[in-house]
């Protein structure tokens, strides 16, 4: 278990940056160089984006693919989710990328499946006049279903099965492992959100999405945050979701990041200052055998940290000391 980081620039700051904090690894958002017109990627450009990353010793963990947290309408590849015409295309597109990444020695791939985005509600003031990530279901603006229609339960699992069953034996025959990101926001089983079922964004659904493909290579991006989100207890009940997956080795990369309040309702905020104990968490992966790393995420917005990046040296910091900490315990 160790420190990562997700990094949407390879810039000679940025990476000097995370260097000088301890990061040597990352999960690399940045696909400039790599990806063509097509969609398609350049072994070349991946060999290249990890040589930069080497001069700087840092490895690529993980890359993400073309399939991110926002709405169908602002994806390149909408039809695999949405189960229209045109999805064998795109996932053969995805089918090649794996294929490239497993050339390139890339040992995972990150994405999404989703239906809403990130979706939130408000942001409300916390510590210092740092501003947190909010969402309560009872203030959702509007539930009707967005201009692609309703999205049943039974059509989003149909889509996912499609998906898997083309694209996890590339990733077993590349060896590259797929990790794919809860639904966030959390949404309790059987509850829509705008007629959108993201049946990704409840602790049985994710069992069932890892159940639906033994494989190794099929796995999750354990983002904690949006896990803290589906449950009535988060600071009881994460450990034993933490075990559930890790100790099955489901768990590629965490996105190590703390919540107030519950599923439906909570706000984003600093991993120390809100209800999941975020050290005991630490020792609770330790225990559990995950061998990856503990990212930071989401982070507060400041008026006086426009770029962000003194809110995620605090949580970098933060997530190498509870790292520290839980290997000596």
């Amino acid at each position: 278990m160790y420190l990562g980081h997700q990094t949407h620039s390879l810039s000679d700051e940025k990476l000097q940056w995370i260097a000088q904090l301890g990061v040597e690894h990352v999960a690399c958002e940045n696909r400039q160089g790599i990806e063509r017109e097509d969609g398609t990627w350049d072994v070349q450009g991946i060999r290249d984006a990890q040589a930069r990353l080497k001069n700087w010793g840092i490895t690529m963990d993980v890359l993400a693919l073309a399939l991110p947290s926002v709405i169908p309408t602002r994806q390149r590849f909408p039809e695999i989710i949405l189960g229209t015409p045109g999805r064998d295309k795109a996932i053969e597109t995805i089918q090649q990328n794996i294929r490239t990444a497993g050339e390139a020695g890339v040992p995972a791939l990150k994405y999404n499946l989703n239906l809403m985005g990130v979706a939130r509600t408000q942001r409300s003031k916390g510590r210092g006049g740092a501003m947190y990530s909010h969402f309560n279901y009872d203030e959702w603006p509007s539930h009707d279903a967005p201009e692609w229609g309703p999205m049943p339960a039974e059509k989003v699992w149909d889509n996912i099965s499609y998906f898997l069953e083309k694209v996890v034996p590339v990733a077993e025959e590349a060896k590259v492992k797929l990790a794919c990101h809860p639904h966030d926001p959390g949404i309790k089983e059987g509850i829509p959100l705008s007629e959108q079922y993201c049946v990704l964004g409840s602790v049985n659904g994710l069992k069932k999405f890892i159940s639906m493909f033994e494989s190794p290579y099929h796995c999750l991006n354990f983002c904690q945050g949006t896990i803290t989100e589906m449950l009535e207890d988060p600071a009881a009940e994460i450990h034993d979701v933490i075990r559930y997956f890790g100790e099955r080795q489901k768990i590629v990369m965490v996105h190590f990041r703390n919540i107030k309040g519950k599923v439906h309702n909570f706000e984003e905020v600093y991993p120390d200052n809100g209800d999941v104990d975020m050290l005991k968490a630490a020792r609770t992966y330790k225990e559990a055998g995950f061998p990856g790393m503990l990212c930071p995420d989401h982070v507060p917005q400041s008026a006086v940290d426009q770029g962000g990046d003194k809110q995620f040296s605090f949580c970098l910091g933060y997530i190498a000391a509870a790292i520290q900490a839980a290997n000596a315990s």
